[in-house]
C-alpha cells in the first residue's frame, strides 16, 4: 500500500485538539466514489487548505507514483502532453483562473458551504 492510500484508508489518531479540549471533528467526505473522512479545519480553513493542497506538496510531499496517479485525471493534449500538464498544474496550485474560477478555490469553498 503506497503512502497515499494509508493516508485515505488508515484512520486519523484523534487526540486533544490545540487547546487540549477534546478531539477533532472530522467530516465524511465523497471524492471520486470513495468516502474518507477529513479533518473539519482542514476543510473549512482556507489557511490550512491551501497550506496542504500546495504545489509544494505536490513537488515535495508526493512521491513520483503518487504524482503520476494524479496525472491521470488531468487533460491530455495531443502534442507535448507532459509539459502541458505539467503548466496546468503550476497554474492550478498558483490560483489561476480556469474559465469560471480556480478548482482549487472553487472546491475548498464548496467544503466550507459558501
Amino acid at each position: 500500500m503506497d503512502s497515499l492510500d494509508h493516508m485515505l484508508t488508515d484512520p486519523l489518531e484523534l487526540g486533544p485538539c490545540g487547546d487540549g479540549h477534546g478531539t477533532r471533528i472530522m467530516e465524511d467526505c465523497l471524492l471520486g466514489g470513495t468516502r474518507v473522512s477529513l479533518p473539519e479545519d482542514l476543510l473549512e480553513d482556507p489557511e490550512i487548505f491551501f497550506d496542504v493542497v500546495s504545489l509544494s506538496t505536490w513537488q515535495e510531499v508526493l512521491s513520483d507514483s503518487q504524482r503520476e496517479h494524479l496525472q491521470q485525471f488531468l487533460p491530455h493534449f495531443p502534442e507535448d502532453s507532459f509539459e502541458q500538464q505539467n503548466q496546468l498544474i503550476l497554474a492550478l496550485f498558483s490560483g489561476e483562473n480556469f474559465r469560471f474560477g480556480n478548482p482549487l478555490h472553487i472546491a475548498q469553498k464548496l467544503f466550507r458551504g459558501t
